[in-house]
């Protein structure tokens, strides 16, 4: 009994729509695809695909078992080239320069110490800013940034997506009140981060609003700490509400408005090949940060 291959056919069904594709991509005829599907539904007991002459859907338990598989080929090849990292030495600096908060002293340390533990001759120099960096200028292999376009001139990937939301310690809503549109924030003390303008959308409904208060930081610890303390509405990420939310600290504020999620970006420079202390690193930032859950609370 092959499971990889009864999985791999499965999966390939599951990205190309299609049995005829599948078997296509796999160079593997459409009825031994068929087989491998067909062994590994008897053997699991459960349908996976529901196949009409035009369609293949998943059904709920085969929608299940395609996230949990993806989920471990991901670790086997995450497995496959840590094992490759560990039996190459590279030397040399490599130089990064990202956002800070949550995303960078924690999320972008805690994957580079584990390039620097597993090659010592590298030489990491993490740095934090929000301003715009020019990857051909500027003394800097790597940069991480959050926002809707990496910029002209550069390759990028994005690594993940941040949801924002409004929120207020009970207390200072208590005091004041609740907004029951972005035009009544006007009313309100905001916790003003480096995002100018605060932008909602509700069907058809879209709502810009500048807002306006007695603290400014850009630091995302600093405007949660700020509206714990009861001192306005702030606009934070998913990744710095997550323990605040559920401890009741904050509460969510127009939770019937959406705000745009953001993309988080690393971005490298527009060059025909970097160097291979600079790929590494970037190839392990690129497949750690997907497999981090990043976009839900």
């Amino acid at each position: 009994m092959d499971r990889f291959s009864e999985i791999q056919a499965f999966l390939a069904v599951c990205e190309t729509g299609s049995f005829t594709r599948a078997a296509e991509s796999l160079s593997l005829s459409r009825s031994r695809i068929s087989q491998l599907v067909a062994e590994l539904e008897d053997r699991l007991g459960v349908t996976l695909l529901h196949r009409t002459t035009r369609v293949v859907q998943l059904t709920p338990e085969g929608e299940h078992f395609r996230v949990r598989c993806q989920s471990g080929i991901r670790q086997l090849e995450s497995a496959e080239v840590s094992l490759k990292l560990m039996s190459e030495r590279l030397s040399g600096p490599v130089r990064i320069n990202s956002v800070g908060g949550l995303i960078g002293e924690y999320y972008v340390a805690r994957v580079l110490t584990e390039v620097a533990a597993q090659h010592p001759s590298l030489n990491i120099h993490l740095e934090y800013s929000s301003q715009r960096v020019d990857l051909n200028q500027d003394p800097v292999d790597l940069v991480i940034r959050g926002g809707d376009d990496p910029g002209p001139h550069v390759e990028a990937e994005r690594i993940g997506q941040l949801e924002f939301m409004l929120c207020a310690s009970p207390r200072y809503l208590n005091q004041v009140g609740f907004p029951r549109h972005p035009d009544e924030l006007s009313n309100f003390n905001c916790l003003r981060g480096t995002p100018r303008v605060w932008r909602f959308h509700k069907g058809n409904e879209t709502v810009e609003h500048q807002p306006e208060g007695n603290w400014f930081s850009p630091s995302s610890q600093a405007q949660l700490l700020a509206a714990e303390q009861g001192l306005g509405i702030a606009r934070l990420s998913n990744l710095v509400l997550r323990e605040p939310l559920q401890q009741g600290r904050v509460i969510q504020v127009l939770n019937d408005w959406r705000i745009a999620n953001t993309s988080l970006w690393l971005v490298w420079a527009e060059r025909t090949e970097l160097p291979k202390r600079v790929r590494t690193v970037r190839d392990h930032l690129i497949r750690r940060f997907h497999s981090f859950d990043l976009g839900s609370l």
